[in-house]
């Protein structure tokens, strides 16, 4: 038999972790990485396939330094099936804890107070009618044979027409119909029985009727909500919510023990059935309040349309009224929001309770760290499949990629997931309390629990992969994404692909000494300057390091300044047509002066542009030496990027158009006048053309580093609906969305490689690298 020393994450008593670090390099003679990844809460193998006496040696070693470990067998006996134990409990039945009178009539009062803000609205909007009603019907009483027409029609006209318009609307969010979502995915639990009989005995042991269906998704999370909202409220049907993610990272213990606190909500009858009033009550005022109606633009239309003037000043009315009635709503959700948010929290350490019974109060401080892990893992796998869609590589399976990239935290990570459960309070607008009270609740509970199994999640279901991949297509269905099964690759491909594309991106970064900025690219497509052509490869390297400070301090300021080019050219279109604009809030726009500063910067002739021209021509000449024994791949990359070099004046002003055509957009739907929409109108068009020109130039560019034939074929493989010929505006920016992205993508790609082979070229020749070294202080 063969044996295995593990680490528990915890140090001995008196001992500290600067000790500990201190004599694993001192007694065991470990490198300070080694020593990192020992240290507390590591949890991990030390030794494996190890006698007993060996085992125990290693033990008595590592304890004399201060950590805990304990020594495993690897022929010890599997866990037990958890279905036993979850067919005993459902047998005996989970204690449940009735609410206190003192709870029940918080829940009962909060609910109501909740409930009666609609009644309120319904009630003004009701009284607004009346009141209307009244003063059409009376108001001839206190004329006093008023005879003028046009007086008349503005006593009796103007507060019918607004009045009528400001009542249609009020009343409108009474009847108008929710959003619809995406059709969820159903789980057929008929092909799944081990599932079926542990969400079965779950909620027989709490005392519920299991979920009438249980639905699958890609998020960190599950939950249990009534079916079709209203008729589940009413009929006690409820539903099940399971995140794949969940079941491939958590073990069976600490997923059945969330399953627990889902059911142990709905254990919470009362509880349940008010903060299903209190969420709608809410989600109907949030919605009202912040949502635009289509009769917006309809109203706008008539009033552009310049219609009897009579008629404009009560559309006008009707406007301001609506806008009035929507801060009123908004108002009326923050105010039934902020009552509703203790008896939420209240609920979530009942539901706890449940968990900590079921797994143990020892399990909850691990699975709060493991959710918590998942769903940083899930947010990095996220961006690293965005970032390999550029490439037209997506994950086929990201729940699986999830628990992969949990299982490689690294110490540094998995410590501050840690110290963030020790830290954070609960504020009033929480729906949740902080994990660390979450924690204490339960281990005050010293609940020793039902169900200790350390195996997998996955291991309950018979059909794991395939329902991780239709979670994960749903997703990108969702996300509008359009893809064939080839592009679709495994976690291991993907996450393998992303760290190398990281890599060369530093490398990137380390080619340049660190200098590198997005913004503004490198004219590496113009020729070396006469100076230059003369240098060797290490005078090249040399007179950037001398020059670093100076090119550092010029990217900045050339970035700083493409950024502000979009502030200066809003600015200077505003004023073109008599709108006074403001850089910000403490600098006016000075025509004279501003738009100077746009043209320079525009043209590439500002100080920091033109410093970067000089870095860019040494830059060039350092990438002439180190190409002279390139390969044919290496040696396209350099293409590409040059050919790029010359595509960045139509790429800043493209930019620079798309953010404008963006905030005149803003604007319009702001302040909805002839003069917005004109600007916004010839914004879009000024987007459009300049992207179209753009693509056209893109597709006389060649290239086999990304997918497509020329540049121009890899932006439309980014952009499948995006037509060559113009369309409708609106439609067109939003269609090219990714278009700019594709072009940095492409950019720092090309770069990169070419760096990557630079700096290999270099390190092979001996060359010292840009390196500032840090300033050493003078002896005195």
């Amino acid at each position: 038999m063969s044996f295995r020393v593990v680490l528990s994450g915890r140090a001995l008593p008196g001992h500290e972790p600067e000790q500990i670090a201190q004599r694993l390099q001192s007694q065991l003679k470990l490198s300070p990485a080694q020593v990192q990844a020992l240290l507390p809460p590591a949890q991990r193998v030390v030794k494996s396939a190890l006698d007993h006496a060996s085992a125990e040696g290693w033990q008595r070693r590592l304890q004399q330094v201060g950590l805990e470990v304990r020594i495993e067998s690897l022929e010890a006996a599997p866990a037990p099936d958890p279905l036993v134990a979850l067919e005993h409990l459902a047998s005996n039945g989970l204690k449940r804890a009735r609410p206190s009178p003192a709870y029940a009539s918080q829940l009962f009062l909060v609910t109501l107070c909740c409930m009666l803000v609609p009644l309120l609205y319904a009630g003004l909007v009701v009284g607004l009618g009346l009141g209307l009603v009244w003063y059409l019907t009376h108001i001839h009483q206190y004329l006093g044979g008023l005879r003028n027409i046009w007086l008349l029609l503005c006593v009796y006209g103007v507060p019918a027409i607004s009045g009528g318009i400001l009542l249609l609307f009020m009343a409108r969010p009474f009847f108008l119909a929710s959003h619809r979502e995406s059709d969820p995915l159903q789980l057929d639990l008929s092909a799944e029985p081990r599932l079926q009989r542990v969400i079965e005995q779950l909620c027989q042991a709490i005392g519920l009727r299991p979920p009438v269906a249980v639905q699958l998704s890609n998020e960190v999370n599950a939950s249990v909500h009534f079916e079709q909202g209203w008729r589940g409220f009413f009929s006690g049907r409820k539903v099940l919510t399971i995140g794949m993610p969940l079941v491939a990272g958590m073990s069976v213990q600490q997923f059945v023990g969330v399953l627990a606190h889902e059911f142990g909500h709905f254990a919470q009858r009362l509880g349940m059935r008010c903060n299903f009033l209190i969420n709608a009550v809410n989600a109907w005022l949030e919605v009202r309040g912040n949502s635009r109606d289509p009769w917006d633009d309809r109203l706008q239309e008539w009033l552009e349309a310049d219609p009897w003037w009579m008629f404009q000043l009560a559309i006008w009315v009707a406007q301001q009224g609506i806008e009035l009635s929507r801060l009123l709503m908004r108002g009326c959700f923050w105010l039934s929001f902020r009552l509703s948010r203790s008896l939420s929290r209240q609920m979530e350490f009942d539901a706890d309770r449940y968990e900590s019974l079921l797994a143990g109060s020892a399990a909850f401080r691990a699975s709060a760290l493991q959710l918590r892990a998942l769903s940083w893992a899930w947010g990095e796998v996220d961006q690293q499949n965005a970032r390999t869609w550029r490439e037209r590589r997506l994950l086929r399976d990201m729940p699986q990629a999830t628990a992969l990239k949990t299982a490689e935290l690294s110490q540094a990570t998995l410590q501050q997931l840690q110290h963030g459960l020790e830290e954070g309070s609960t504020r009033y607008w929480h729906t949740h309390p902080a994990d660390l009270q979450r924690i204490q609740h339960s281990e005050a509970l010293q609940a020793p629990g039902y169900l200790h199994d350390p195996r997998p999640a996955a291991t309950l279901f018979a059909q794991f992969a395939s329902h991780c991949q239709r979670v994960t297509q749903a997703y990108y269905a969702d996300l509008g994404l359009e893809y064939t099964a080839e592009q679709l690759q495994d976690s291991q491909q993907i996450l393998q692909l992303s760290a190398q594309r990281e890599q060369a991106l530093d490398q990137l970064w380390e080619w340049t000494g660190r200098q590198w900025r997005n913004l503004p690219w490198l004219a590496l497509h113009l020729p070396v300057q006469e100076a230059h052509r003369g240098l060797g490869w290490q005078a090249v390297i040399d007179e950037l390091r001398r020059l670093s400070p100076e090119i550092t301090q010029a990217w900045a300021q050339a970035e700083a300044q493409e950024e502000q080019r979009v502030a200066l050219a809003w600015c200077g279109e505003l004023q073109r047509n008599g709108v006074n604009a403001r850089l910000s809030d403490s600098e006016a726009f000075d025509a004279s002066k501003h738009l100077a500063l746009y043209q320079q910067i525009d043209a590439g002739q500002t100080p920091a542009q033109r410093q970067l021209q000089l870095a860019a021509s040494l830059y060039r000449r350092r990438l002439e030496l180190s190409l002279a024994a390139a390969s044919v791949a290496v040696r396209q990359a350099a293409q590409l990027a040059l050919q790029l070099g010359k595509l960045y004046v139509d790429y800043a002003r493209l930019l620079e158009a798309r953010e404008l055509a963006v905030r005149f957009l803003d604007w319009h739907q702001q302040v909805p006048d002839v003069l917005s929409e004109r600007l916004s109108q010839d914004a879009l068009l000024r987007y459009q053309d300049l992207a179209l020109r753009l693509l056209s130039k893109a597709d006389l560019i060649p290239q086999t580093l990304l997918d497509g034939d020329s540049l121009g074929g890899y932006l439309r493989l980014r952009c499948p609906r995006l037509n060559a010929q113009a369309g409708e505006p609106v439609e067109f920016l939003q269609r090219s969305a990714t278009l700019l992205d594709s072009l940095t993508y492409a950019y720092r790609r090309a770069m990169a490689e070419v760096a990557s082979h630079a700096l290999s070229r270099e390190s092979e020749q001996g060359l010292r690298a840009i390196r500032l070294m840090p300033a050493v202080a003078s002896e005195v």
